[in-house]
């Protein structure tokens, strides 16, 4: 890789962990589609991985990426006293058990199929960034959350978190608010304490797995190492910007943004691949 596509990928790194600590999600909604433009252009990036498992390998790298900087993002909060460790543990263990089926439904899916699904995904999760959560304030605190809600919550983020690539917060942070009653204030963090349970689970599976694919140098398993690091460096170092930004200033702008930029991209996955399902 030259000198150009190692800051490139550092920057988008910078940028997913900002994004990460702000709003409690992984990266894993702006790392994917990253990494699918990266592995479609490797007179660019230098690297040239067959299309069929293109996908796949984007999705592993992805969460690769997202493992420590949710774990820095959850200690950031942690320290702040903001992590829902009682809401998070049921569902974090729920979502390991998920994430490692997830990983391995994802080796076998058509690379088409997932980014239909992915797309689908970017879309929801948009038009949930527009929503006004305001109104989920104040359930914290009232009776205790029955097991099998947390349970199937957790089925639900580890399942999609590795069969998609993310870190899981994008699907969780709805589920937190509005089935479990986590606080306004403390989803961000509970989300990222989750994320960081089913990034994990569903990583290890992919590095595990044995691709029948030739893959680039630098891969282990379905996880790109040579991509995921430079990335890796920059979420690290910003997220816990993020999170300090989430304890200081109104967000309802920057979620606009975000809202309108996962829309835009899942809209035009979802345009380019469904027609390849039929």
């Amino acid at each position: 890789m030259s000198v150009a596509v190692l800051l490139t990928l550092f920057g988008v790194g910078l940028l997913v962990g900002l994004v990460s600590g702000l709003i409690g999600i992984g990266g894993g909604v702006l790392i994917v589609p990253f990494l699918y433009a990266f592995y479609a252009h490797p007179a660019w990036s230098g690297v040239h991985i067959g299309s069929d498992v293109a996908t796949t390998v984007a999705h592993a790298t992805s969460l690769f990426i997202i493992v420590p900087t949710a774990i820095r993002g959850t200690l950031s909060y942690h320290r702040a006293g903001l992590v829902e460790w009682r809401a998070a543990m049921p569902i974090a263990l729920a979502s390991v058990a998920s994430a490692i089926g997830g990983a391995l439904l994802a080796v076998s899916l058509p690379q088409f199929a997932l980014k239909v699904a992915f797309g689908t995904l970017l879309m929801l999760s948009g038009t949930d960034l527009l929503r006004d959560r305001s109104a989920a304030a104040g359930r914290r605190g009232r009776s205790p959350v029955a097991l099998w809600k947390s349970i199937a919550t957790g089925l639900v983020v580890g399942l999609f978190s590795a069969l998609l690539g993310i870190g899981g917060g994008a699907i969780a942070i709805p589920l937190l608010l509005y089935v479990i009653g986590v606080g306004v204030r403390e989803v961000a963090a509970t989300s990222l304490a989750i994320v960081m349970c089913s990034a994990l689970a569903g990583t290890l599976t992919y590095a595990a797995s044995r691709p029948d694919a030739a893959l680039p140098e630098g891969t282990f398993g379905y996880v790109h190492l040579l991509a995921a690091l430079p990335i890796l460096a920059g979420s690290v170092l910003a997220v816990r910007w993020g999170a300090l930004l989430n304890q200081r200033l109104p967000a309802r702008s920057l979620r606009t943004v975000f809202a309108l930029v996962f829309i835009l991209l899942g809209l035009r996955l979802v345009l380019l691949n469904a027609p390849l399902l039929f």
